[in-house]
């Protein structure tokens, strides 16, 4: 009978500080809300959220300026252009009177020799260089114009051509060949034909004549 009556006070002592340890025990503590995370500073980005993005503070967008092309390899840096500044316009100078151009002086006037005889050096160039002319040969002037006695070294000449005109026989039948022919000029070659009857059949041959005005004399 005892030992009954200790195994149910044990039995209600165990029961007893079961009730006291769940009634009396230490609680959990009251979970707290978290705190909001502090406000991200200017220029961080705001973490995502399940609410949604977050309205971000639109900024100006910068100005891009373009990056300057590197100097070739071998090239220096050159300098930026400058822009020329527009220069005032100069206003028209007033027209300059002119000076009254000076007269010219009057040409020379061309000296006329006097008619007569004269005499000068002549040369003769052309055909096969076996015939010639006498010279100095004798001239005459006559209004100007010179003709000159051109005496041959052959009497096998029948007649001459200058300037296509066709002059005759001046000396007498025998003696050597002579013509009376115009001078168109001096100090310069004058072409000239004479025609022989040397060969078989007379043949028209071309010659110069030069006269030398530095040896004309008058007789």
């Amino acid at each position: 009978m005892k030992h009954r009556n200790w195994i149910a006070l044990l039995a209600a002592l165990a029961l007893t500080a079961s009730l006291l340890a769940g009634c009396g025990g230490p609680k959990d503590p009251i979970q707290q809300p978290p705190a909001p995370d502090p406000a991200p500073a200017e220029g961080e980005n705001l973490p995502a959220s399940d609410s949604g993005p977050l309205p971000s503070k639109e900024e100006p967008p910068e100005e891009t300026v373009p990056a300057e092309e590197p100097p070739a390899e071998g090239e220096e840096p050159g300098e930026p252009a400058e822009i020329p500044l527009e220069e005032p316009v100069p206003d028209p100078p007033e027209p300059e009177e002119q000076a009254p151009s000076p007269e010219a002086a009057p040409e020379p006037e061309e000296t006329v020799p006097e008619d007569g005889a004269y005499t000068a050096s002549v040369t003769l160039e052309g055909g096969t260089g076996r015939a010639s002319v006498a010279s100095p040969a004798a001239l005459r002037c006559e209004n100007g114009q010179f003709w000159a006695t051109l005496v041959w070294s052959s009497p096998n000449f029948d007649y001459m051509k200058v300037d296509g005109e066709r002059y005759e026989l001046i000396s007498e039948p025998g003696s050597n060949s002579a013509f009376e022919i115009p001078v168109s000029a001096f100090d310069v070659k004058l072409d000239v034909i004479a025609d022989t009857v040397a060969m078989s059949e007379p043949h028209e041959i071309e010659y110069t004549l030069y006269f030398d005005s530095a040896t004309l004399q008058k007789q």
